[in-house]
């Protein structure tokens, strides 16, 4: 098989944590080629065409972990599978993106599935299922926003839709004599969205990755995070803890999983604090090497065994 694998540029990635790097290390075990492109790569030729200036790489288990060829032009339809692996935030280029990858025809199989990936925005997903999520508001108004902090007792987390890595996200408390300042700066005075979330205390306890394969829960990393902090997210402190699938994840996992399924989702990693579900992520998921290496798994197996199902199943 063929993969060609859409990603931040290739020196940036952390050898140590990046999901993607543990895809390809998977692919290049099972003898599969591997090749890679950033997004300022691809195109669409004659014909509506998607095309891409690509590396074939090399890909070994050690520290130096790659060797790239030269690049080289072709069609995305000559690859078995395209990974759509461009970290967030999901902007307009992305969602660009997400249209010429709609192009690629099949058997091709593009992970995620370009609608599965703008269709599920992994802020405002929870909102189909109030029942597992904490109760949220979603405006720009800072009077709204001012007004549901009062409504939830003062305090609450508030983030921006498009963030990521816990960029942008703040607990606002009783008291705060910031919390309209911030509320300013987080709408861009009254112009971008925000979405407000009751606060869930269970988060000092840690905030939950679970990987979901199919929409199938396969293993979870908690997330805990530093004292000072009210953001569990790796690259701003957040410790990984070992954890359990308990049976609250599994049914949140068994309510969004055939959602996920039929918008094409194969990889997915959503977050739960205490009982409640907080986001699903799907554009670049990440935590498997966490949970690999405390649960002395290798998920990545699982998802490639996934990933070669749904190719076989286009290819017929």
């Amino acid at each position: 098989m063929r993969h060609l694998f859409i990603v931040d540029p290739l020196a940036g990635l952390n050898v140590e944590q990046d999901t993607t790097i543990a895809f390809m290390r998977e692919a290049a075990r099972r003898d599969q080629e591997v090749f890679a492109c950033g997004v300022g790569e691809l195109g669409v030729g004659p014909g509506a065409a998607p095309m891409v200036s690509r590396v074939e790489l090399r890909v070994r288990e050690e520290a130096d972990w790659y060797e790239a060829g030269p690049p080289r032009s072709e069609v995305l339809g000559s690859f078995d599978v395209v990974w759509m692996r461009k970290d967030p935030p999901y902007d307009v280029d992305y969602f660009f993106v997400t249209h010429l990858l709609s192009l690629v025809p099949p058997p091709t199989l593009v992970v995620n599935d370009p609608v599965g990936l703008r269709e599920v925005s992994e802020k405002l997903f929870i909102l189909r299922y109030p029942d597992l999520s904490p109760e949220s508001l979603v405006s720009r108004s800072i009077d709204e926003l001012e007004a549901f902090r009062e409504k939830l007792g003062g305090e609450m987390i508030v983030k921006p839709l498009d963030g990521c890595g816990g960029e942008g996200v703040f607990h606002l408390t009783p008291g705060d004599r910031n919390v309209r300042t911030i509320l300013e700066v987080g709408t861009r005075h009254g112009t971008a969205y925000q979405i407000a979330q009751r606060y869930i205390p269970e988060i000092r306890e840690g905030d939950k990755r679970v990987i979901l394969v199919e929409g199938e829960p396969v293993g979870g990393v908690l997330r805990v995070p530093r004292s000072e902090e009210s953001r569990a997210n790796f690259h701003v402190g957040g410790t990984a803890q070992k954890t359990q699938i308990t049976a609250r994840d599994r049914e949140i996992s068994e309510r969004i999983g055939a959602e996920l399924r039929r918008l094409g989702i194969v990889f997915a990693g959503i977050d739960i604090i205490g009982e409640w579900l907080t986001e699903v992520n799907v554009t670049s998921p990440t935590g498997i090497r966490e949970i690999n290496a405390l649960d002395d798994v290798v998920l990545e197996a699982k998802v490639m065994d996934a990933v070669e199902r749904r190719w076989r199943a286009r290819s017929r």
